[in-house]
């Protein structure tokens, strides 16, 4: 698996990469504001020096350089100043005031409205400096910003669509890598889980083909068994694996019937004894435990229970199984005295792949697949699985069934 610690790092780079192109943005915007802005006061400071020259200065047409007088005019000046504004788009709500230069008083106006909105005032000098024209203008911000609208949604849904095609390339890759891990994971473990009962039923052939069974008929009785149950257990990792890949694909067949719980249970519990550990096992169910239920996938799901109370303890193993029924369900736990289960692993560990960390048993092996048969199992059969655990203590699997079971149509 990826450490958290890389994905932590990536997940860091990518926002900050993100915040970065946001930053970008949010400067980008406030430039092209304030350009706009500017443009439109370089449009009305060109607008006025045209106005002025056309209004209030007399030209000879002969020395077009030489001013010939000064014609302090509003309303012709007002006539000259509406038509360049138009001229450069930059019509808006003005004023008009000729001031004296020196003192600043107000010789003159034509007010279009008393109180303008955030306006912007420019002065032009007039007559050698002597008079000014002041020419107060609302900047209009709201058609600025309408007309950057379009360029600002483009851009944010632009940074919007890099963020979640960040977002989905990262969970790509790394779902990508977590699978590559599982399967590397499910292949070295199947291949561990499955020559072990190989290597127990070869060293057990190997004694059988070197002791006579006139010499010692009890030694060639045990052997014998021990190649059963080896062959059983192989056969059974065998069929839970297929049986997972048959049940996603909804080929799987269910034949209930009416199962004697008893003598299966204690069927699997024999099989303990044979692993390797110190196992000691209690059974409380009662002799007329009666179920309806696949026999097949029934034995496959308790039988990988057991597995895994034996496979996640120390040497010394106690398992305990309970039947409880009642009218309609039928209840079945599995206890066990093993390293258990960290809180937060608890609601993964019936998911396909999901294997919580040994700790410090790092000869455990699985695949991935036990619990989630199991729980694909019993759903189908139309009950519940459940777990309950703590850390150093133990882990219980309860199965709820109903007691009745429907058989597939075929």
């Amino acid at each position: 698996m990826i450490r958290r610690s890389t994905f932590r790092y990536i997940s860091i780079c990518v926002v900050a990469l993100l915040v970065g192109l946001a930053i970008v943005q949010g400067v980008w915007v406030v430039r092209l504001y304030r350009d706009t802005v500017e443009d439109f006061h370089s449009r009305v400071q060109s607008a006025i020096y045209k106005s002025v020259y056309s209004s209030f200065i007399n030209y000879d047409p002969m020395k077009p350089s030489e001013v010939i007088s000064i014609n302090v005019n509003l309303d012709n000046f007002d006539l000259h100043f509406q038509d360049n504004l138009m001229e450069l788009d930059a019509l808006q709500t003005y004023n008009l005031e000729v001031i004296d230069a020196s003192s600043e008083r107000v010789i003159m106006h034509k007010r279009q409205q008393e109180q303008l909105d955030r306006p912007v005032t420019m002065v032009a000098d007039i007559d050698d400096g002597m008079f000014a024209l002041r020419v107060s203008i609302e900047v209009p911000y709201r058609k600025i910003w309408q007309t950057m609208w379009g360029l600002i949604l483009s851009s944010g849904v632009i940074i919007i669509l890099l963020s979640l095609t960040f977002v989905y390339l990262i969970r790509t890759l790394f779902r990508q890598k977590e699978l590559e891990q599982m399967r590397r994971d499910l292949t070295h473990n199947i291949t561990h889980e499955l020559k072990t009962p190989i290597s127990v039923a070869y060293t057990a052939n190997d004694a059988l083909r070197n002791f006579s069974a006139d010499n010692n008929p009890t030694r060639r009785e045990r052997y014998l068994e021990i190649v059963a149950l080896q062959l059983t257990r192989l056969s059974s990792m065998v069929e839970r694996i297929l049986a997972v890949s048959v049940e996603e694909e909804g080929r799987g067949s269910h034949n209930p019937e009416p199962v004697e719980l008893r003598p299966l249970l204690e069927q699997i519990l024999r099989s303990c004894q044979a692993v390797g550990k110190q196992v000691t096992t209690s059974l409380n169910c009662p002799h007329a435990a009666l179920i309806t239920a696949d026999v097949f996938h029934l034995r496959n799901i308790l039988q990988t229970i057991v597995d895994n109370s034996i496979k996640y303890s120390l040497s010394q193993v106690a398992i305990s199984v309970t039947v409880e029924q009642n009218d309609n369900t039928t209840t079945i736990s599995v206890g066990d005295n093993g390293i258990g289960i960290p809180e937060r692993h608890i609601g993964h560990i019936f998911h396909k792949f999901y294997r919580v960390p040994p700790g410090d048993k790092h000869d455990v092996r699985g695949y991935g697949l036990g619990l989630y048969y199991a729980r694909t199992i019993v759903e189908r059969h139309g009950g519940r699985i459940t777990a309950q655990s703590r850390k150093g203590e133990g882990t219980t699997i309860t199965i709820t069934l109903p007691n009745n079971v429907e058989q597939d149509e075929q």
